[in-house]
């Protein structure tokens, strides 16, 4: 069974850790206790409004964990247990929500709502009165506890399958360095997508630069990573280089 497991506004402006850092250190948190498996953590990026309260870029992050099929009482405890993480260790002053469910009991309803928030200003009781209407574990846990609505959205765009870049994942993304094959990517179950005009297809001995930036996307539910080739070899699309001031590229 994959729960997914939804947390913002957790930090602060000009404070670290922030929401991706501290989602990935949450994760390792789980599997220190044998809660779960992480599978993988996944940044989402919600509107930029003036009217919103966030404090940087307004980036909810989901969690991915492999946990006991069937069992309700597991879940409340990994939810317990991830909420008591998030109070101990989320930034003074901040506004944190956590939002908890399995993956396949996300309806088209929690999904319609993560893609709303990406485009329109949305109240904290729209996300409570939503995710208690579909039995979803969701709570405050300090502040405005306007987090819940980002958490909220999170797990729909999760559970939706083409929004997201992946944080962390399964095997690990930030060791692998400046440079990797195909081959390794692949065989950590990245897809591999050539944004190449003539879709020139990426060969396994290929080597990969990667700026030691590797943020596959989420599309239709799987990791994938846009490579695109250029004079000096095949390169990643997305690169840290093109959001030098993102919390994405600084802290995430």
């Amino acid at each position: 069974m994959h729960v997914l497991l939804g947390i913002d506004d957790t930090d602060v402006l000009g404070q670290r850790p922030g929401t991706g850092r501290l989602a990935r250190d949450l994760g390792a948190h789980i599997e220190q206790h044998a809660m779960g498996r992480l599978v993988g953590v996944i940044r989402h990026q919600l509107l930029v409004d003036p009217r919103i309260p966030y404090t940087s870029h307004n980036s909810p992050a989901c969690l991915i964990v492999e946990g006991e099929g069937g069992s309700n009482g597991a879940a409340r405890r990994l939810f317990a247990a991830a909420a008591d993480y998030v109070v101990q260790h989320c930034a003074q002053g901040s506004d944190p929500g956590i939002c908890l469910v399995e993956q396949t009991a996300v309806g088209l309803a929690i999904q319609d709502f993560g893609r709303r928030a990406g485009s329109e200003v949305l109240a904290k009781s729209d996300a409570l009165d939503l995710a208690r209407q579909h039995g979803l574990l969701i709570e405050e846990l300090g502040g405005s506890g306007d987090g819940v609505i980002g958490a909220l959205a999170a797990v729909g765009l999760t559970a939706e399958g083409n929004a997201g870049r992946f944080l962390e994942l399964a095997g690990g993304l930030r060791e692998l360095g400046e440079r990797v094959t195909a081959r390794e990517l692949r065989r950590r179950g990245i897809r591999l997508l050539s944004v190449s005009r003539n879709g020139e297809p990426v060969s396994d001995a290929a080597v990969i630069a990667t700026g030691d930036w590797v943020r596959p996307r989420l599309i239709a539910g799987q990791p994938v990573l846009l490579v695109e080739p250029t004079d000096d070899g095949w390169c990643c699309f997305d690169r840290k280089s093109k959001h030098p001031d993102s919390t994405e590229a600084a802290d995430a």
